[in-house]
Parts: C-alpha cells; sequence; structure tokens
C-alpha cells in the first residue's frame, strides 16, 4: 500500500532510505537544510525541501503531521533529533522511526516517544551474520517483534513431500507463506498438497530459531 513518508535529514542513511522508499512506489518528502544535498535527491523523491527541521514551527509549516510515516535521519547531533522528536510528538506525528548510532540513545529516543529506532550499524551487522551463517537464508526480515520472514531453499530432505505432510505449522510452529518454483513467479501457497522439488524456495513466517530447525540440513 502507498504511503505518505516524510525523510527528515539527509546524511547517508536518510538519503537511501528515501530514494529506496520511492522507487518502491512511496510518496516522499525529503526535507534538509543543505542545499547541494536537495538538488542531488530532488529528482529520485516525490518532493524535496530545503528546511532546518530543529527550527520552531518548521515541522508544522510543512504539514509533516500529515504524513503516515516519518523518519528522523538526523545524525550529525542527537541533541537535535531529540529536539525534532519531541516536535513531532507536539504536533501531533502517527508514527515516527528515529536512527540512532548508539544504544543509550536508542533508549533515550524510545522514551521520548518514538515508535521504533533503528541502530543501522547493528542490523547490517545481523545481517551479514545470518547470511554468512545460513547462505541458503537468502532474505531475512522481522515484522513483528521475533517473528521473523523468510526466503529460504528447501532441502533435500523436503524434496519430493507435500506442505501437508511436513506440517511445518504442528512440527515447528512456522507457516509457510508463498512458494517460488524452482526459478518461477513467487506465488501465494493455496494448495497444502502442492509437492516440493529440487530448486524450489519457500517464503516461511515464525522464530528465527525455529525456521531454522525446520531447515536445517
Amino acid at each position: 500500500m502507498k504511503k505518505d513518508i516524510a525523510v527528515l535529514g539527509l546524511g547517508i542513511f536518510g538519503f537511501r532510505i528515501a530514494t529506496e522508499l520511492t522507487r518502491k512506489g512511496h510518496n516522499v518528502l525529503a526535507v534538509d537544510r543543505d542545499k547541494t544535498i536537495i538538488e542531488q535527491i530532488k529528482d529520485n523523491v516525490t518532493e524535496a525541501v530545503i528546511a532546518d527541521v530543529t527550527d520552531h514551527g518548521t515541522l508544522a509549516e510543512l504539514g509533516i503531521d500529515k504524513f503516515d510515516t516519518v523518519i528522523i535521519g538526523i545524525g550529525s547531533s542527537f541533541e537535535q533529533a531529540l529536539l525534532t522528536l519531541a516536535d513531532l510528538k507536539k504536533i501531533g506525528c502517527k508514527h515516527v522511526i528515529a536512527k540512532a548510532n548508539r544504544k543509550i540513545h536508542e533508549e533515550l529516543l524510545l522514551k521520548i516517544g518514538a515508535d521504533e529506532v533503528i541502530l543501522p550499524e547493528r542490523e547490517v551487522a545481523k545481517r551479514l551474520a545470518d547470511r554468512i551463517s545460513r547462505p541458503d537464508m537468502m532474505e531475512i526480515l522481522t515484522v513483528d517483534g521475533d517473528v521473523s520472514l523468510v526466503n529460504i531453499s528447501i532441502p533435500a530432505r523436503m524434496e519430493g513431500r507435500s506442505l501437508l505432510d511436513l506440517d511445518l505449522r504442528k512440527e515447528f510452529q512456522i507457516n509457510a507463506v508463498m512458494v517460488k518454483k524452482n526459478g518461477s513467479k513467487t506465488s501465494i501457497i493455496t494448495n497444502p498438497n502442492m509437492v516440493l522439488h529440487e530448486g524450489d524456495e519457500l517464503i516461511v513466517a515464525g522464530k528465527e530459531e525455529d525456521i531454522i530447525k525446520a531447515f536445517a540440513k
């Protein structure tokens, strides 16, 4: 579903998230006080505005409270990020995601009212560790707390068996959501009697440790 998203602060993180969200079809407003950065990004987002979001009244003037999600990408000053978050909550923003560089900053941002806090280095480290540990797990996304959505190749022992026979929900408390049959398009699983073959991939949802157990080779 297309969303209206504002990205405040266009450092490496903010610039990348703004352009990626636009590429995925969302309406993105990118805001930074640096004219050069705005010139660089303006053709790759829905709208780009030169403004200092730490100035009193700027967020309200930009109508930031009307956006579905606001992402604070300010990384140069934690104090500025805190002030921006406080102003966003004051004007009634629905969903605010903040970036932090340290654990203590994450805790403070959550206390002040951030709905989510991202530590980019921690996220990258976890993804790299996952990729090295389980190269067959091609994509891992945490969707809600400890529930992950994983795209994974089936092990040889599952070949020739149906999802009904495997009964992943009963045995491992995970759910097979979608399937990619040997290089074809990914599709929603509608037939539990579908037989798995070499080269098939499943998208499954559940706790990461349960998924690892289920697909152990």
